[in-house]
């Protein structure tokens, strides 16, 4: 599989956030821009998820970075509680379209939550906010 460098992030990775694991993203990346990809973001702790949804008529935003190596995956991964079975993580990294401009999308790796989401409440605007 071709190495993927590009990171959308919709949570508490993006700028505005201050933790050591958005800290290292910031230092190991190049900000490359905004976008959203297709899908629902939900509220679940101080924290939010998204589901990536092809054909649903709302987005998830965030922001791109292009990463330096694929090195900080791994703590990143610790970080999103992703796991080997990928059934026993909060997380799951998966490429996903992401938009960036009217006209170009580009693949990138992003943390799509991994648990049910029924009783979480719907962020409608698809923006998660340090006060949200």
């Amino acid at each position: 599989m071709e190495k993927l460098y590009n990171l959308f992030t919709y949570g508490t990775l993006m700028q505005g956030f201050d933790n050591p694991y958005a800290r290292k993203l910031r230092l190991s990346s190049n900000y490359i821009g905004k976008g959203c990809f297709n899908g629902k973001l939900f509220r679940v702790e101080w924290y939010p998820g998204a589901h990536y949804v092809p054909d649903a008529p709302t987005y998830v935003h965030g922001e791109i970075y292009q990463l330096h190596s694929l090195e900080i995956l791994n703590e990143l991964d610790e970080y999103e509680d992703v796991m080997e079975d990928e059934a026993a993580g909060l997380y799951v990294r998966k490429v996903v379209p992401v938009r960036c401009g009217q006209e170009v999308v580009m693949d990138c790796w992003a943390y799509l939550y991994n648990r049910p989401v029924s009783d979480l409440p719907l962020i409608a605007d698809g923006y998660f906010k340090a006060t949200c």
